[in-house]
């Protein structure tokens, strides 16, 4: 819980003004959500359940359906993207060209899995249209529970989000 209130802090004093968050069953999200549900903060879930039959998804439906209410986005990147990504990777890795792979592994050696998430929500946000320009903060974890955040910045002249700061990391 410490993770998301530094967040939210640290969103107010820099003036940002959207948070988003990975989550993989919705307890995170509902946490967040509950912290900036009376402020002026844009909230948008970023959450894996894409292409799974209704009984194979982890995200709550009841979650979902509250935060929808409340109009917050919660967005579940194209699976089919994902794997085009992968192979288009591992021909420019063969290549010699730099890829997001090698990116995303730099980032992980460097700053742990928590920010490697958070690199990969925000670009998954950019790829989908839902983020364009300006900073954002980004919320996510290991495997439950958020353990890291970072301040990003998103430009359509960059392919891939930039990290600005550190805001928590194991």
């Amino acid at each position: 819980m410490a993770v998301l209130e530094d967040a939210i802090g640290v969103a107010k004093k820099n003036k940002i003004s959207t948070i988003v968050v990975a989550s993989t069953s919705g307890d995170t999200a509902l946490k967040l959500f509950e912290l900036v549900k009376d402020g002026k903060v844009r909230m948008i879930v970023a959450t894996h359940d894409e292409g799974r039959s209704p009984q194979e998804r982890r995200f709550s439906e009841d979650i979902r359906i509250r935060l929808l209410a409340n109009n917050i986005t919660v967005y579940t990147h194209n699976p089919r993207k994902i794997h085009l990504r992968k192979i288009i990777g591992k021909i420019l890795d063969r290549l010699g060209f730099s890829s997001w792979h090698k990116h995303l592994k730099r980032v992980r050696e460097k700053y742990g899995t928590g920010i490697k998430v958070c690199h990969i929500i925000v670009q998954m946000l950019m790829e989908g249209g839902i983020l364009r320009e300006g900073k954002v903060v980004a919320i996510a974890g290991k495997k439950n529970g958020a353990n890291s955040a970072a301040i990003f910045v998103v430009s359509q002249k960059n392919k891939w989000p930039i990290l600005e700061e550190i805001i928590a990391s194991p």
